[in-house]
């Protein structure tokens, strides 16, 4: 299969994952001619009809599923050969992708991957910020810092500590909590908000914490905020309203297949070691 061949398929794919031609194209980094120009070749080379346009945006035709799923199989082994391939590099230089949340790639990371650097001045290091998890199993990011209860199935890993939660505010009069939105209402936080505060309880709310932290400072109301964050900005005091701490295990995680890879070896090493001191500062 040629470059091309691959790229039309990856195309096509994203479309039906996301169910528009904008939203592929944001999440494969083209503009939404080059993905209607790919989708168009593609059903052209093989004389068929994938996909119809509707209100809501582009979805599968029924008769088209046996060519996605085929498409399917054919993007599962790709993605195989190309983890195989960085798996198999025993080089102890070269580029890797560490991808964590905004508040950890901000304020807690960029001085550790300073020290990393220095100790293998032969490593690329880049960080990848955001709260939505990548899938790792596309090879999107090499290395992920990022709190959660348990592992995903197929990552490896070793918890770097823990990251807690504390309920901040500026003292202000407004006693109602702030929602937690997007990525973040996964979130353990997000759990315990559901399940006890109603909503008339509840007020403005933002999808980092990051921003949580700028509108509780603002007298917004209350938020959950990594201790982390809330401890170290004047402007806030622990809410003496509810005595509570909520913790959630951090983990330094990579794909099995290329764990033992020695440039993702030594870089998750050295996260794990410096994490924990890190945050307890």
């Amino acid at each position: 299969m040629n470059n091309q061949n691959w790229d039309d398929i990856r195309y096509a794919l994203a479309v039906r994952k996301y169910g528009s031609l904008n939203a592929a194209a944001g999440a494969l980094g083209v503009t939404h001619a080059t993905v209607l120009r790919r989708v168009a070749a593609l059903e052209e080379r093989f004389g068929c009809v994938i996909f119809q346009k509707n209100r809501s945006g582009y979805s599968a035709l029924p008769e088209a599923s046996t060519i996605l799923s085929a498409m399917e199989s054919v993007e599962d082994a790709v993605l195989s050969v190309e983890r195989a391939i960085v798996g198999a590099n025993r080089s102890p230089v070269g580029h890797v992708r560490i991808a964590s949340t905004d508040s950890l790639c901000q304020l807690v990371l960029p001085q550790i991957l300073n020290e990393i650097s220095q100790m293998y001045p032969g490593l690329e290091l880049t960080l990848l910020s955001g709260n939505s998890h990548h899938d790792l199993s596309r090879l999107t990011a090499d290395i992920a810092v990022r709190p959660s209860i348990k592992l995903e199935e197929g990552l490896v890993g070793e918890r770097a500590g823990t990251l807690s939660f504390g309920v901040f505010d500026n003292g202000s009069p407004n006693r109602k909590w702030m929602r937690l939105d997007g990525a973040l209402n996964r979130s353990l936080p997000a759990k315990w908000l559901a399940e006890h505060v109603s909503a008339d309880e509840m007020t403005n709310g933002a999808d980092s914490f990051l921003v949580l932290q700028q509108m509780a400072a603002a007298g917004v109301g209350k938020a959950f905020l990594p201790s982390f964050i809330g401890n170290a900005d004047p402007r806030l005091q622990l809410s003496m309203d509810i005595c509570l701490e909520i913790e959630v295990p951090l983990w330094v995680t990579t794909l099995d297949e290329i764990a033992q890879t020695p440039r993702f070896s030594v870089v998750k090493r050295a996260l794990i070691e410096r994490l924990s001191n890190a945050l307890a500062a």
